[in-house]
Formats: C-alpha cells, structure tokens, sequence
C-alpha cells in the first residue's frame, strides 16, 4: 500500500471498500474461470437464487439480492447473453417475463457449489487472520448506515 493510502482516514472507507470489493471479484474470477465456467463471479448469486426458483422474475432478483431493479437488469441480461438463462413470457402478468436457467446455467450452478464451499472455507481462515468476522461487520456497517444515514451523524455532530 502507498504510503499516501495509508495516512488516509475513515472518511475514505468507501474507497477502500471498493478496492478490497474489485480484489474479491478479480481473484474470484481467475478461481472460477480456470473451471470452465463463464459465469461471472458478481451474478454468482444470481444464477444461486435462480436453481432455487421454479421462476422468478428480475423484480423477484432484484428484491431477493437487495439490488435496484436496474442491477437485476443488467445481470439478467449479462447471463442471457452468454447462454446461462433465458426469458418467457409470464403467464400472470403480461407484462412481465420470468427468467429461467438454462440447462448451461443449471450445470454451472451446480459446478459452483463446491467452489464457492471451499471459497468459504478460504474467508473463514481470513477472519481469522483478522480477528474479525468480515462478512458480518459489513453487514453491520451497512444496516447501521441505513438505520443513521451518513448525513444524520453529520448532524448530530454539529450538535
């Protein structure tokens, strides 16, 4: 790390979230890729939820990965596009269409399982390292964020 990155502060969490967040997608990315899988490892969860749905529509996605339904879009059309799911019409709203697996998407899904376990097992032994529970800190952070906005704690500051 730069010794300028270093003398930063709290205020420029968001920065090195970022940064520690493309290193997981990166890393994550070479693991999968060396499979033979094509699904890329930020719609992971996506193609998850989707074996678990006999269908689901990208508001169901969106509502499930707590993305806007704009991200959902992009996923869906992202999977689409490289043969992993396919859209039907909706039966119960016209309107909509519902996403499927594909018979590529169902054999990648399962393809993943054991290696998002042994990817698992691999942030288990950070934590460790750490002495943190990572995944739940970031959780944390987040719903405190949601509960007191930023801008909030501002205020009560100038109090």
């Amino acid at each position: 790390m730069s010794k300028y990155l270093g003398n930063l502060e709290g205020a420029f969490l968001a920065h090195f979230s970022r940064r520690l967040s493309e290193l997981v997608i990166e890393q994550g990315t070479i693991i999968i890729e060396s499979h033979g899988i094509t699904t890329p490892t930020t719609a992971v969860s996506s193609i998850y939820f989707l074996m678990g749905q006999y269908k689901a529509t990208v508001a169901d996605l969106a509502e499930a990965l707590e993305v806007t339904h704009q991200m959902a879009t992009q996923r869906v059309n992202v999977l689409e596009k490289l043969g992993l799911v396919y859209r039907k019409p909706n039966p119960e709203d016209k309107r909509a269409k519902t996403i499927h697996l594909t018979e590529l998407g169902i054999e990648e899904g399962k393809k993943l399982r054991p290696i998002t376990e042994k990817i698992n097992i691999a942030f288990e032994q950070l934590n460790e390292q750490i002495e943190c529970d990572l995944m739940a800190k970031i959780r944390e952070a987040e719903l405190a964020l949601i509960k007191v906005s930023l801008k909030q704690r501002l205020k009560e500051l100038e109090k």
